[in-house]
């Protein structure tokens, strides 16, 4: 008997029959209260039931699905009004005090990475997946002159409005918002090469393919210019996410740390290091920097 048969066995076993009345409710409802034992078990329960039909792990075969589910997100959460998840992104990073926590930390940690690099204002930044673009819009603040770029157009829509807030404030920033896939980031951005440095946080797991979006990522820097992945979730992130993968339909998988700094250095990035979290026990987020060889 495979592991495959075992896995079914016990998906379907009276041990889990909670786990799946439980699944049966948060597919209509995003919120639905669930405690990190009840979260561990319906994970546990669909990672089983997936993996006995050859769904786990995740692959992604169609890139324009996988395109448009992404650019579905807001419109296709279970339970939630479109209005009610448009004003929560439009928030961020202040919807909540412990968003604000976890937010603005990372913020900083990107701003000081960012100076010990020697990336200063006003030089270029390119955010790769900046949604509706709070930090992009902070880096502005800093006078950074930052072109952030998402695949939603409707992220995008959103986003140019909070150039529209700084003016508004008689700012004048240096600021711009596109559609653009990670994958072709530098053919959407390409009359405003090069870039200085080029970031992406929280997001690079969402892309399709994203060696593709690393090698759009080299193309779009200057000789020097920087490549900073922040914040990205670990290999576990894979399996105690899967959940919140079915749910949203979108990428929620994890990375191994050296896949990337591998990846980096054949791509033709040298200074390849960790920044953070450099013993990580594939739970802490990657913080990774590389530099674009001359």
């Amino acid at each position: 008997m495979t592991l495959r048969f075992w896995a079914n066995l016990l998906a379907n076993s009276p041990f889990l029959a909670p786990a799946r009345k439980l699944w049966a409710a948060n597919q209509h409802n995003w919120n639905l209260p669930l405690s990190k034992s009840e979260k561990a078990l319906v994970g546990c329960y669909l990672i089983l039931h997936d993996y006995a039909n050859r769904r786990f792990p995740p692959t992604f075969d169609d890139q324009q699905r996988a395109y448009d589910a992404e650019i579905a997100y807001r419109f296709s959460l279970p339970g939630l009004d479109v209005a009610a998840v448009t004003d929560s992104l439009m928030r961020k990073p202040f919807g909540s005090s412990a968003a604000i926590r976890t937010y603005l930390h990372s913020f900083i940690d990107l701003v000081q990475l960012l100076e010990q690099l020697g990336v200063q204002p006003p030089q270029k930044l390119l955010e790769l997946g900046c949604g509706t673009g709070w930090m992009a819009e902070l880096l502005a603040l800093l006078r950074y002159n930052v072109m952030g770029t998402s695949l939603s157009s409707d992220d995008i829509a959103d986003a140019r409005l909070r150039i529209q807030s700084l003016v508004a404030k008689q700012i004048t920033p240096q600021l711009d918002f596109r559609v653009a896939p990670m994958e072709t980031v530098n053919q959407a951005v390409g009359d405003q090469l090069p870039f200085d440095a080029v970031f992406v946080f929280e997001a690079l797991h969402h892309a399709y393919n994203w060696r593709q979006a690393i090698d759009a990522s080299h193309a779009c820097l200057t000789s020097g210019g920087w490549l900073i992945i922040a914040k990205e979730p670990n290999a576990i992130h894979t399996y105690v996410s899967y959940r919140v993968a079915k749910l949203s339909n979108t990428h929620e998988i994890g990375f191994r740390q050296h896949e990337l700094m591998d990846y980096l250095r054949r791509t033709g990035f040298s200074n390849v290091r960790v920044s953070r979290n450099r013993v990580s026990f594939w739970v802490k987020p990657h913080w990774i920097v590389g530099q674009k060889r001359p």
